[in-house]
């Protein structure tokens, strides 16, 4: 069943590319393709000779007589052109066809078209059932040779590609200006042959590359104005008639001497007028001089095939895929970018240089719904993990709750009040109060280095090992000392801690500090004198051991004030950048040091947060307040 549903969008997708569900856009990459390459050699063995707005006006309305046509033939053949191609359909009578009869039979390189209907494909190629606008037979019989002037509309009505050959009624049909082509390379007709959906054979001198349909791709050689050698049908009759009367003519028609000439009708709309992939207006004129063109300089488009094309869908797509999952977000969108770009890159490089035509749009949307796909899937991992983690955290944070005191101390002279505040679900911030009889009371507070899980295991680790090596004892330094060097002869992955401890004798009135390379604390006194409190030797916690710890002795006083406190308050940032300082916190301390010591905490909580305003708090936040009571 797993393989089911890993194999069906493949499936999928595999089968859009091959029945090219996405054809219209797929074409419109081809169109762009063909403008960014530029032009393409063009013959000089080809020249248009138009019937323009400019003969229109001259000769008269369309159509005009065809005394006109057997005109330009011997006009043509005196100045000695190679052939003459009508894109024009002569379907119905007219007086004048005689003389064009005889102008036909005495250049002997006239070719006429004809039109089918809409040919049907076949395994052996096109077939037509009838004509859609046949020929006379007199002008087929005199004509050099016939061909078809279909052209096929791709859906979005543009013209790209030709039929090679229609057969009717048991008789090959050649398009026109490949039944030209044949004549002038010397090929007979006898020796073409058909490869469906690969090429058409011209003998053994040429083969024209066929898509998989069996068309010929025209590849147009550059827009109409600028492509070929352009002459008026009026001018060039009227050149001939000035060299007869010793005038300089309008056109030389010496230039026309070897030259395949196409006359056709560009007059503005007209009805042989259609969209290409180059210009919006094009005279099927010149569709027909542009295959000439293309078989003439054997410049070809050759299209891969339906199965070449997914040979590259489905590798790219399967390497695309690969870096997706495998390789880090960062370095997955990196290397997903590039291969699109030199994906892209390889099929204008191909078409430019080969005129090999590969598919650009599907294969390019897999490809990034491919990206889309693995990195949502990526994120949705992430999710889960990301939620069990939290779980777990919130575990671990219940966990390293119960490493710190449930409730305050009620030690008689002594009141004490407590703000703690992670930046994270679990932090490094460690403190705890040890009673130590004889109304004596032990507060500690430190700050592991590093945040999150490490330091919150870090933390468990320093405050067990810190309980074990302070019961009972009442020199902080040798308390410090010892947990030094427990915790320094173990590894502890680079982590170390600042600590602070302070035990207060309330009967004695007597304060006891040492400091392990922590913040020194605020000390305010009943007359609102306020200082922080220095220990000469004392280093972090498990860095090294046998390092000394010194402690110092204070005499304390009814109303005397202590905060201890961690990096997070004095470090804390608004968001201008700027950081709170111990300074605040001795003023809030001086200002309310009357008021009780639930009290004091209170504002100085709320002065901190009132500085950090809406700025995120990127570190742990823990305050300890000690106030010295009546002892009696």
């Amino acid at each position: 069943m797993r393989f089911f549903f890993a194999a069906l969008p493949l499936a999928l997708a595999l089968s859009l590319s091959y029945f090219r569900v996405f054809e219209l856009y797929e074409l419109q990459t081809y169109d762009w393709r063909c403008q960014l390459r530029g032009p393409r050699p063009v013959s000089n063995d080809i020249a248009l000779i138009e019937i323009a707005d400019d003969t229109l006006e001259t000769i008269g309305q369309w159509p005009f007589g065809r005394e006109y046509h057997a005109a330009l033939i011997d006009v043509l053949r005196t100045a000695g052109a190679k052939a003459v191609l009508f894109d024009i359909l002569f379907v119905e009578p007219s007086g004048s066809d005689g003389a064009v009869i005889q102008s036909v039979n005495s250049a002997k390189n006239v070719y006429f078209p004809t039109a089918f209907t809409d040919p049907k494909q076949t395994r052996s190629g096109f077939v037509s059932g009838g004509t859609l606008a046949a020929l006379l037979p007199a002008y087929e019989q005199s004509a050099k040779g016939v061909g078809f002037v279909n052209i096929v509309a791709d859906i979005d009505g543009k013209r790209r590609r030709i039929v090679p050959l229609i057969k009717y009624q048991d008789k090959n049909y050649f398009q026109f200006s490949i039944r030209a082509v044949m004549d002038i390379l010397g090929i007979p007709l006898e020796k073409v042959s058909i490869q469906p959906g690969q090429s058409m054979n011209l003998a053994t001198k040429l083969r024209l590359p066929l898509d998989d349909h069996g068309y010929f791709l025209v590849n147009y050689a550059g827009k109409w104005v600028k492509t070929f050698k352009h002459y008026s049908y009026a001018d060039v009759l009227i050149s001939y008639r000035q060299l007869q009367e010793k005038e300089k003519p309008i056109v030389d028609l010496a230039e026309l001497k070897d030259k395949i000439c196409f006359v056709g009708l560009t007059a503005t709309a007209s009805h042989d007028i259609n969209a290409t992939p180059l210009e919006s207006i094009y005279p099927n004129v010149g569709i027909h001089a542009n295959v000439l063109n293309s078989i003439l300089n054997r410049d070809f488009i050759r299209r891969l095939d339906r199965f070449s094309n997914l040979l590259i869908l489905f590798l790219i797509g399967l390497w695309v895929a690969v870096i997706s999952t495998r390789l880090k977000p960062y370095q997955a969108l990196q290397l997903t970018l590039l291969t699109l770009t030199v994906f892209l890159a390889g099929c204008v490089i191909l078409f430019i240089g080969w005129g090999i035509w590969a598919d650009v749009f599907y294969p390019f949307i897999v490809f990034v719904l491919i990206y889309s796909a693995a990195t949502l899937g990526r994120v949705v991992m992430e999710m889960r993990k990301r939620e069990l983690i939290e779980s777990e955290l919130k575990i671990a944070s219940q966990i390293q709750k119960s490493f710190l005191p449930e409730t305050l101390p009620q030690e008689k002279g002594l009141s004490v009040a407590v703000y703690m505040k992670s930046a994270k679900q679990v932090g490094g911030d460690l403190y705890t109060f040890l009673p130590l009889g004889n109304r004596k009371l032990g507060v500690m507070l430190g700050d592991v280095s590093g945040k999150g899980t490490p330091a919150a295991l870090f933390m468990a680790k320093a405050v067990s090992e810190f309980k074990f090596f302070a019961r009972g004892k009442t020199d902080p330094a040798e308390v410090l000392s010892n947990l030094n060097d427990s915790i320094a002869s173990e590894s502890t992955g680079g982590l170390f801690v600042t600590l602070t401890y302070a035990i207060f004798d309330a009967e004695h009135r007597r304060l006891f500090l040492s400091n392990g390379g922590h913040l020194p604390a605020v000390f305010v006194d009943t007359n609102g004198q306020s200082r922080l409190l220095e220990v000469e030797e004392g280093m972090p916690i498990g860095i090294l051991p046998g390092v000394p710890f010194s402690k110092s002795d204070l005499e304390v006083n009814k109303g005397d004030c202590f905060a201890f406190y961690s990096d997070g308050v004095s470090e804390a940032r608004n968001r201008k950048k700027e950081e709170y300082g111990v300074e605040a916190l001795q003023k809030v301390m001086t200002r309310y040091r009357v008021l009780s010591v639930q009290e004091i905490l209170n504002k100085a909580v709320l002065s901190l947060n009132q500085f950090m305003g809406k700025a995120d708090q990127h570190d742990d936040i823990t305050l300890v307040i000690v106030k010295i009571e009546d002892s009696q």
